[in-house]
């Protein structure tokens, strides 16, 4: 019995440790949020007003376990602000604007960032606005060098706004249902679970905004998981999904060694009226599931099927978004290549 306890009493250790190392592992906080008042702060948005202007090292925010219920701002002089959570299940940050209860579309978000070199970590960013509020943001994120691990993005319509260069979301989860990830960034998308949240037509994933073909603009999905939200599993039959539909003449969007599942229809993408389909670039590579088959896709002269690993390797995190110069500092793990 004494031997069963002890181990017993080991394995809850080792558990505790896990789970403080998986938070903490690299920081030295400066602030800490928490909902009780035991911490600094009982505001998030306390926390970030109180970081200094335009810093060039890391503002370490410790948000604690709870239900922030705020719209959070991070303006242009708020640099180097990371805000690191405990677990995205139990540490969520969320409000309900929306463009039905009278805000325009990008004062809707929940989160807004405009300080670069911005950084997230096991947090859920959730706007609450009912699906029929129409479009209602998440975060909306327009600040360069900015990566989020392990996060959760939750709403609707608009559900993240990835509108700056460059930027990086990995092992994250993105629910919607019409064009909830949408914007002009320069972006990579990796080991990320892409969830359409309730079953109907015309569900969209992308809405990818590029207006010139010189601009630094476009969507990378690598090794995502799209599918359904585990809540609407049972009625995944009812539900018919795009990668996505060109907000702007030049969208691009790739989506590349990622699963696709059954939703995702034969046609793949979705004309916006009034885009020409010949200047945008949509392609995907060796993708896997029931809904990569790419014998039935759209026959525009911008979709392409890339079979050549060589041509791809420019859309991997080291050459799309030079990721190997500015990811390492943020400590979050990343595939630089193929």
């Amino acid at each position: 019995m004494a031997f069963k306890l002890l181990g017993f009493f080991v394995v809850s250790l080792l558990v505790v440790i896990n789970h403080f190392v998986k938070f903490s592992y690299c920081f030295m906080f400066n602030a800490t949020v928490s909902p009780d008042g035991s911490g600094n702060f009982v505001r998030v948005s306390d926390a970030i007003a109180a970081a200094p202007n335009f810093s060039t090292t890391r503002f370490y925010i410790h948000v604690k376990p709870g239900i922030y219920k705020e719209h959070v701002e991070v303006p242009v002089q708020k640099t180097f602000i990371a805000l690191i959570g405990e677990d995205a299940s139990t540490t969520i940050i969320v409000d309900n604007r929306s463009n039905g209860s009278g805000f325009s579309t990008q004062t809707t978000a929940t989160l807004i960032v405009k300080g670069q070199n911005f950084m997230a970590q096991f947090l859920t960013f959730e706007n609450s606005a009912e699906q029929k509020e129409g479009q209602a943001i998440a975060v909306m994120d327009q600040a360069k060098h900015t990566a989020y691990y392990k996060c959760v993005f939750l709403s609707y319509q608009d559900t993240l706004y990835a509108g700056a260069v460059p930027q990086f979301f990995k092992e994250c989860d993105i629910y919607g249902r019409i064009d909830f990830i949408f914007g002009n960034g320069l972006v990579v998308f990796q080991d990320c679970n892409i969830y359409a949240r309730i079953p109907g037509t015309h569900i969209i994933v992308t809405a990818q905004s590029k207006n010139a073909v010189e601009d630094q603009s476009g969507f990378i999905f690598q090794n995502c998981n799209v599918t359904v939200s585990p809540e609407i599993a049972s009625s995944k039959d009812n539900v018919t999904m795009f990668l996505g539909r060109p907000w702007r003449d030049y969208s691009m969007v790739i989506f590349m060694e990622s699963f696709l599942d059954r939703v995702v229809q034969p046609k793949g993408w979705l004309e916006w009226p009034g885009r020409p389909v010949n200047l945008l670039f949509y392609a995907e590579y060796n993708n896997r599931g029931p809904g990569a088959d790419t014998s039935q896709r759209v026959d525009w002269p911008g979709y392409h099927v890339l079979h050549n690993a060589m041509e791809v390797t420019k859309f991997t995190v080291e050459n799309f978004i030079n990721g190997t110069k500015w990811l390492p500092e943020t400590g979050i793990p990343f595939r630089a290549g193929l």
